[in-house]
């Protein structure tokens, strides 16, 4: 009998995380595989079911960075792509779903407990109105959900890390003109991911005159966990940037159902962040800053978010 679905995320680097789960039910958490080639994403399609009993499936869901095209989600960085039909003949079943992983993670949110998000500031959310999911990770992510009217989720796919990234002073246009000498055009994940918290640091330096030493994120956040001005200040301008997309975001989508923030760089952050700072920055939207100031923004706890997401297209 077929009644299991088999849910794929495939991770930042050679990874893929595989689970299988029941429509309706709350995927376990995932198995991780090293992912190198497309050759071992097949391979660990087919161990992995083999070392669950080989299980009927009545579908199989994906996600990855990039859009599906045509039936096929290629994949930045990785060199290889993921064909549906390819898909199909290897497992045996007609159903794939192909999503951005962004897409995934918006789809996990109303499935979240309460234990599973932590509110940052706002009031409380609206039913039925849009949810936007923001991930400053290894590039900057954006999704959002619209309610189709009947108790479900419209996913909405959005590019919205790739828009220019604004500047409201004097310190923020002097990196962002470092941002323009160096890239061209600038766009926001430049400064809000783990890659952009890199950048600005770097940039923070050359408009120091001090020469500029490569650091990883997490050695910058531990500079400024030990009070590194620079290192401090590096994490508050991708903090602040962040903010000022949040409402933004709240402003196109009317996202009057919350605005929830997940990714790699919330995480690594941890207790740097300053919430007091980003809710100033987030409600200052002139004669909107009180509509904005009541759309609640929370940051997600849960793992494993596109697993939990991908489950959810099979209810």
């Amino acid at each position: 009998m077929s009644d299991h679905v088999l849910l794929c995320d495939i991770a930042i680097g050679a990874e893929v995380e595989l689970a299988l789960t029941r429509p309706g039910s709350r995927p376990p958490e995932a198995t991780p595989y090293s992912c190198p080639d497309r050759a071992s994403f097949d391979e660990a399609l087919l161990d992995f079911l083999a070392q669950n009993g080989q299980p009927g499936l009545m579908g199989v869901a994906i996600s990855s960075r990039g859009w599906e095209r045509k039936g096929m989600l290629q994949l930045p960085q990785e060199g290889m792509s993921i064909v549906r039909d390819d898909i199909r003949a290897l497992l045996g079943v007609q159903r794939i779903n192909l999503v951005n992983n962004f897409v995934a993670r918006a789809l996990a949110i109303p499935r979240l407990n309460s234990h599973e998000v932590e509110k940052i500031c706002g009031d409380e959310p609206i039913d039925e109105q849009v949810i936007a999911v923001l991930g400053p990770h290894h590039g900057l992510g954006l999704a959002a959900l619209a309610p189709d009217g009947a108790g479900s989720w419209t996913a909405i796919p959005c590019e919205g890390g790739h828009s220019d990234l604004p500047v409201t002073t004097d310190r923020e246009w002097q990196v962002r003109q470092v941002f323009a000498r160096r890239h061209g055009h600038v766009a926001r994940e430049y400064a809000i991911s783990l890659e952009g918290l890199v950048h600005v640091w770097a940039a923070l330096s050359e408009l120091d005159g001090d020469e500029v030493v490569r650091k990883s994120p997490e050695e910058i956040v531990a500079l400024a966990s030990i009070g590194d001005s620079r290192a401090l200040e590096a994490v508050q301008l991708s903090m602040g940037w962040l903010a000022a997309m949040a409402s933004d975001v709240g402003l196109i989508l009317g996202a009057r159902g919350g605005i929830y923030l997940t990714g790699d760089l919330m995480d690594l952050i941890g207790d740097l962040f300053d919430a007091d700072a980003f809710c100033q920055r987030y409600t200052a939207k002139g004669r909107l800053s009180g509509y904005v100031a009541e759309i609640p923004v929370y940051k997600t706890l849960a793992n494993q978010l596109e697993i939990i997401g991908l489950a959810t297209l099979f209810d």
